[in-house]
């Protein structure tokens, strides 16, 4: 018996998700179905593949081998199926799968959604953060574009600068001490700081403050953006973040913004995609979007 790629996929997905149920439901097919394709592999291949541990499907030795193998096929059929595809984004319904990080949510996302509603109506978007997996899951093709400051991207990769960035210090504009028009270096070290984790621009702020010797008074750390504008409004703490962020803010009457008293190195926020998808057309379009809604150049 020849293995075909639907086998394949089968193998595939038992793997990534240990149960031949959710197996099932992701490639939207019954669980009769693939209990008749993995009987096909198991007598194909004679061996189990996957055998049951506890509430999962452990992958067996041989499995575990072939897994990568079957990961870099699957690759390849999407890359032949996707090859020289005319791309019409009035008419297509692809789902974009789009990394970017929390602050991208609020200033980059509704300017896009409304082009897209505009000029491409049935496309939709699958929006995921940016972490250490990004750049794998971009290699795998589960992520067609990353937007954002990503230093860990590596070669395979391509890179577009779309504006750059610096930082800025925000805080509610009723602080009861900082009322004036400029923020000096005796306020910054005072005033209780929200420190936001899981960016790279949080370790381009950290770096520069310890190499000045400067040490914040931490109120508290988040994980991400999202919460800092109303955390910042309603308390007397103080924020360093981006200044598309703080603008955002500042056009809601949330913040005030300050130039810091310190200087953070600026960096670029740029769209990322791997060589894997480079000529497909879909996602050179999306690429040429983002340019153009977003560049500065």
């Amino acid at each position: 018996m020849d293995i075909d790629s639907r086998l394949i996929q089968i193998f595939y997905e038992i793997y990534r998700h240990k149960s031949v149920s959710k197996a099932a439901a992701s490639l939207g097919t019954g669980q009769s179905t693939l209990s008749i394709g993995l009987n096909k592999l198991r007598e194909h291949f004679n061996n189990p593949l996957f055998v049951r541990v506890g509430n999962n499907m452990e992958p067996t030795d041989l499995a575990k081998a072939i897994y990568p193998i079957t990961v870099e096929c699957l690759n390849h059929l999407k890359l032949i199926n996707q090859y020289n595809v005319d791309f019409d984004p009035t008419t297509s319904n692809y789902e974009f799968k789009i990394s970017m990080t929390d602050i991208s949510h609020l200033v980059l996302l509704p300017q896009l959604v409304n082009y897209l509603r505009e000029n491409a109506p049935n496309i939709r978007l699958s929006i995921v953060p940016i972490d250490a997996d990004t750049p794998t899951k971009m290699a795998e093709g589960k992520i067609d574009l990353a937007i954002g400051f990503i230093p860990q991207i590596e070669a395979g990769f391509y890179q577009q600068t779309l504006f750059k960035q610096e930082y800025t210090v925000i805080c509610s504009p009723f602080h009861p001490r900082l009322n004036h028009e400029m923020l000096t270096q005796e306020d910054y070290c005072r005033e209780l700081h929200i420190d936001i984790m899981g960016t790279g621009g949080h370790y381009i702020v950290r770096n520069e403050l310890q190499k000045l010797g400067v040490s914040r008074n931490i109120l508290m750390q988040l994980p991400g953006y999202l919460g800092v504008g109303p955390i910042i409004k309603t308390t007397d703490a103080i924020a360093t973040v981006p200044r598309y962020l703080s603008e955002f803010l500042e056009s809601r009457g949330d913040i005030k913004i300050f130039k810091p008293p310190y200087t953070f190195p600026s960096y670029s926020v740029k769209q990322y995609w791997h060589s894997r998808s480079h000529n497909n057309s879909n996602v050179e379009w999306l690429r040429r979007i983002f340019f153009e809604l977003f560049s500065e150049s």
